[in-house]
């Protein structure tokens, strides 16, 4: 009887026991059922069958089955960053069928590269590859050039000009090389040569125009004005090495620009500024250039030079007619262009980095050469204030010109 009674006392009534189970029982449930409304609400990662390789430095994804990843909604990760630009793929579907490339090089280490879906804010791999490449040291890709046709302008541009200091670098800084033309046969050419030399390197050369070479040494012909980007790459066959360089190259028009920064300090009228000629006070018909300023009714700052038809030397004027006020500096720059068809295409000046409206000529120039007197040395008038001159061997744009205005007007060089 004793031990019935301590039964009772001790267990559990079975009616609670029926009521704990039912509550939860339906605490399950309702975690279940709010688990599975979760998921509901967003769609499963696409699913997509993609191969990742690497072929002599060449990551190359291939997508050959399964759901299309929308442009935007996935990223390329190598050795975990974001390199998606460089597969060109911020703005493309990649779908069955497609593929994306990367040339990363290899010099360059290689451990993983995977596709990352980023659809609603989420980040599912959808494909991965671990690699082992540890990268190989870079080949030696400079290279040297010389011109063996037409004329070298680069010293007269990137580190003095007549004398004087080099342009801004907002001219020079354009090209590594500059070179004009000769006359005849009207072109330009160049050789370049790597400084590595081994049985073992391959070479690749491209010109910028079209033009190639396999060789150490290549040679380009230019027949155009233009800016070129010469390119080199180089391959050690036995090591792996490789490497990369570039040489750019500005092919001009053959003429002339003369510059100068001057201040009249008198009213005169009439006088040379800066000269460069064979003549003690003035141009001579043995060839040159001057700068000078005259009434501004007929003349005002103006650009003078001699011309030849190949049997009489003649000046030539481009008159800008503009006043030049005492005490004040101005930036005047003469041009000359052999290749003008047009006299105003031939003969310019600018005054202060603005071609002027009123410009006139004495006599036409097409057609023309320019004189040039070996013994010519530049000359300065002392009636004005000459900060600099330059006078660089081929015609300068005005939008160049305007440059070089803008680049020294607030501290006249």
């Amino acid at each position: 009887m004793t031990e019935e009674v301590e039964g009772r006392e001790n267990g559990v009534s079975p009616v609670i026991a029926a009521l704990l189970i039912l509550a939860l029982t339906v605490l399950l449930t309702g975690v279940f059922a709010l688990g599975m409304l979760s998921l509901g609400g967003q769609e499963p990662a696409p699913i997509a069958g993609i191969t990742i390789s690497d072929t002599n430095g060449v990551i190359t994804l291939s997508h050959f089955s399964g759901d299309t990843l929308p442009a935007g909604e996935y990223k390329i990760l190598v050795n975990g960053a974001d390199r998606t630009a460089d597969f060109q793929a911020g703005d493309v579907d990649f779908s069955p069928g497609s593929r994306l490339t990367w040339d990363q090089g290899v010099t360059h280490q290689l451990s993983l590269v995977s596709v990352v879906f980023t659809g609603g804010g989420r980040s599912v791999v959808i494909a991965e590859k671990k690699f082992y490449r540890e990268g190989k040291g870079e080949a030696n890709a400079a290279f040297s050039a010389v011109i063996t046709e037409g004329k070298n302008a680069t010293s007269q541009v990137k580190t003095g000009v007549s004398g004087t200091n080099p342009l801004p670098s907002v001219i020079a800084d354009q090209a590594d090389i500059w070179v004009v033309p000769d006359p005849v046969p009207g072109q330009t050419a160049l050789e370049f040569t790597a400084e590595e030399s081994s049985a073992d390197m391959v070479y690749s050369w491209t010109s910028g125009n079209g033009q190639t070479a396999d060789t150490r040494t290549a040679v380009f012909t230019y027949d155009t004005a233009g800016s070129y980007t010469v390119r080199l790459d180089v391959r050690n066959t036995v090591s792996g090495e490789a490497g990369s360089g570039s040489m750019r190259v500005s092919v001009r028009e053959p003429g002339l620009t003369a510059m100068a920064w001057v201040k009249r300090n008198s009213d005169i009228y009439n006088l040379i500024v800066v000269r460069s000629s064979t003549g003690a006070a003035s141009l001579s018909t043995a060839g040159g250039w001057a700068i000078q300023y005259g009434n501004p009714a007929h003349f005002g700052i103006e650009f003078k030079i001699v011309l030849t038809d190949s049997v009489t030397p003649s000046f030539n004027h481009a008159r800008s007619r503009l006043e030049m006020a005492a005490g004040t500096w101005y930036h005047a720059a003469g041009v000359l262009n052999q290749s003008g068809t047009t006299t105003a295409e031939t003969l310019k000046i600018y005054v202060n980095g603005v071609y002027p409206a009123s410009i006139v000529y004495d006599t036409n120039p097409t057609g023309k050469k320019y004189l040039v007197s070996e013994s010519a040395v530049i000359r300065q008038n002392p009636a004005f204030n000459v900060s600099s001159y330059s006078e660089v061997p081929f015609p300068l744009s005005g939008a160049e010109i305007a440059s070089i205005y803008n680049a020294e007007k607030l501290d006249p060089r």
